[in-house]
């Protein structure tokens, strides 16, 4: 059986807007992208990697008063890191309710959490999971 290795980042954003506009691509990066100084995404420039192969990205911003399992248990191999998620979740006790979830194959050679005003994003790890 093949594995491979996703990295997790879940966090709390003051809207979806602003969590769509921090993780989803910009359409400009493709008229600009001969530069060093454009970045596909907020959150690509968050990492400090110009491009990530959106392709092979996942996320989504659920609120609500739900249980993480509830919230995320939908997503791609939802099965066999969820647990591993909640269990990494619950020893960094984490102060804020978690509405949101980003998680790739490994494309960000440093992966870091983020906080701002608006937000907090926090790097959970790499998890392996079936192919």
């Amino acid at each position: 059986m093949n594995t491979d290795t996703l990295d997790f980042w879940v966090g709390n954003f003051q809207s979806e807007e602003d969590f769509h506009e921090f993780v989803e691509e910009d359409e400009n990066f493709y008229m600009e992208e001969e530069s060093d100084e454009t970045y596909i995404s907020k959150f690509a420039e968050s990492q400090d990697t110009l491009w990530l192969d959106h392709d092979f990205v996942e996320y989504g911003f659920e609120d609500g008063n739900r249980t993480i399992y509830e919230k995320f248990s939908e997503y791609s191999f939802a099965e066999q890191w969820l647990p591993i998620l909640v269990n990494r979740l619950n020893e960094l006790d984490l102060k804020f309710d978690i509405n949101a979830i980003i998680f790739l194959n490994k494309q960000i050679p440093k992966p870091v959490s983020v906080e701002n005003d608006l937000f907090s994003l926090v790097y959970i790890g790499g998890i392996e999971y079936n192919v």
